[in-house]
């Protein structure tokens, strides 16, 4: 007779259990933090494990929480978004600008610059005449919400070889990237900074052009969560003892070559 009472408990334990939201259940032990494919160099996977800003940040946080954090990686901020509203991942970086006000966010803490351009051979070479035009950015790109701010309209590419391949056929007016991306790109690509001698004009009007105005410049970028209060403080918390003990300065230092932890 005894044996019915501790079933029916544990009848009721399971089907409490099952009620409860994926995040809820998963926070008292792992957090897991979504991160963005071959995204450098916040998250870019080398010899099968994970390198890049996101991911050392992530296990400084896990160390000041004294929690264990995993990652799941995803080809697209979009999907990046998906999967924090769905309970798949518990925190990302990004920029709350993005976001609707159902999701929470600690204070910004970095300030990756941007830049905008577009080819010699362009028409529209200034933020004014950009206006109502499409700009292009990468599907890991974190500037949606701030083109959409600037009175532009934002077109996303999987790679940044599709980005340009746009802007040199006319696709769209000017493009976007960190400015990581853009110098990576412009190593490879020094013909696009300076043509040479013997340049064709078809190669002299594919040399980028600068727009340069101070309001592009602006992104900032924080922990954000979807009604996860408890691992919101938690991250809080982490968050500012790495800020007071100047890691996350240290930290962009090495990944960024400057500190862009100060706006």
């Amino acid at each position: 007779m005894k044996k019915f009472p501790l079933l029916l408990l544990s009848a009721f334990l399971g089907l409490f259990l099952l009620n409860l939201p994926l995040h809820t259940i998963h926070a008292e032990s792992t957090l897991t933090m979504g991160i963005l494919t071959n995204d450098q160099p916040y998250s870019v996977q080398k010899n099968g494990k994970w390198q890049g800003f996101s991911v050392e940040l992530a296990q400084k946080l896990a160390t000041e929480s004294n929690k264990k954090i995993t990652f799941k990686a995803y080809s697209s901020t979009e999907k990046l978004s998906t999967a924090l509203k769905s309970g798949k991942v518990d925190f990302i970086l990004g920029d709350k600008a993005n976001f609707s006000t159902a999701f929470k966010s600690t204070e910004s803490f970095l300030y990756p610059k941007n830049v905008l351009f577009t080819r010699t051979d362009a028409k529209a070479k200034s933020l004014e005449k950009l206006a109502g035009k499409k700009v292009g950015l990468l599907q890991t790109g974190q500037q949606t919400a701030l083109l959409k701010q600037l009175g532009l309209k934002p077109v996303s590419f999987a790679t940044t070889a599709e980005l340009m391949d746009a802007l040199a056929n006319k696709k769209i007016s000017a493009a976007i990237l960190n400015e990581d991306t853009y110098q990576a790109y412009l190593k490879e690509h020094p013909e696009l900074i300076k043509p040479a001698a013997d340049a064709t004009s078809d190669q002299k009007a594919a040399v980028l052009h600068k727009i340069n105005d101070p309001s592009i410049l602006a992104q900032s970028l924080s922990l954000i969560t979807y009604k996860q209060p408890k691992v919101q403080k938690l991250l809080t918390t982490s968050l500012t003892e790495l800020q007071d003990s100047s890691q996350l300065t240290t930290l962009s230092q090495k990944y960024f070559g400057q500190d862009l932890t100060i706006k």
